[in-house]
């Protein structure tokens, strides 16, 4: 993960860093989100942590391509600190992405109770709903050698729960396969990385449901995120197991939106999700073009 998560800094302020492959031919986007919050976190004071982002993809990267990471310094204040990174690959906007810092303070603590799911344990490292999963994915991008997931079987995937009432519901545990040093801003890059590997999907099930559809999201559907956003409630370590729950309420008009929260495997909640994802039918062509699911 450390290869993966490498960025250069040739400049003040610049990084560059290289995106692996998500869809055939496309740059993996929780890859470029994931070094954006990195080169973010290395402008400000190391006191302060990650607790929000917020993203938009504005075209598609090309894997294996140098991209720059340029980063503005927006605010520094006593408490919070806020960075805007713009991401360009030859020229080109692929990403925009605005990053909140802040030191710790003493609080009252709280959060609702983690739902109910088996322990990674007890859940096969092979399953038809882990193929479901892997199946827009590159077969040579690193994501499915730095990346340990383990869905829960019978959820969305396997026509449960959600589905008659109009949402979707998947839960899905993951990890960093290999231990990581305890930075945690490169926890929170990871925690980043992983977070976009399958809202999308979970969004696109909802549409395939209701049209009717058979087959997977990457054999009949275009998708791309539009945005990414994540509020980091609490510090995890990406290298244990996290459970990733995920529902998506709505999707129409090209679009399909899902929401996610992240725990430890001791209950402890740590994060959540949204992602609003670019959703169409494929049209049948001889050469159809290669599915992204972020």
């Amino acid at each position: 993960m450390r290869e993966v998560l490498h960025l250069d800094n040739p400049h003040p302020n610049t990084y560059h860093g290289v995106c692996a492959a998500g869809g055939r031919g496309r740059a993996y986007g929780g890859h470029i989100a994931a070094h954006a919050v990195l080169a973010a976190h290395r402008t400000v004071d190391p006191e302060r942590a990650v607790h929000s982002l917020h993203g938009y993809f504005l075209s598609m990267g090309r894997p294996d391509e140098q991209v720059r990471y340029e980063v503005q310094t927006l605010r520094d204040g006593g408490t919070y600190a806020l960075r805007h990174v713009t991401a360009r690959q030859r020229g080109d906007e692929l990403f925009t992405l605005t990053a909140s810092f802040k030191k710790v303070e003493e609080a009252a603590d709280r959060h609702v109770v983690m739902p109910p799911a088996p322990d990674p344990a007890a859940l096969p490292t092979q399953s038809e709903a882990a193929n479901r999963l892997w199946s827009g994915i590159d077969p040579a991008s690193p994501i499915r050698r730095v990346v340990d997931v383990r869905p829960v079987l019978g959820d969305a995937d396997d026509g449960g729960s959600g589905a008659e009432t109009g949402g979707q519901h998947r839960r899905m545990w993951f990890r960093i396969a290999s231990d990581m040093p305890d930075d945690p801003a490169v926890h929170a890059a990871a925690l980043t990385y992983c977070s976009d590997l399958t809202v999308a999907r979970t969004a696109a099930l909802g549409h395939l449901r209701a049209t009717g559809t058979t087959g997977t999201p990457a054999q009949n559907l275009y998708l791309a995120s539009l945005d990414h956003a994540i509020w980091f409630h609490r510090p995890c370590r990406a290298d244990d197991w996290l459970l990733f729950v995920h529902h998506s309420p709505t999707s129409g008009d090209g679009r399909g939106l899902t929401t996610g929260q992240v725990w430890t495997r001791t209950g402890t909640l740590v994060a959540t999700v949204n992602q609003e994802v670019l959703l169409r039918t494929r049209r049948s062509t001889t050469t159809p073009e290669p599915a992204l699911v972020p």
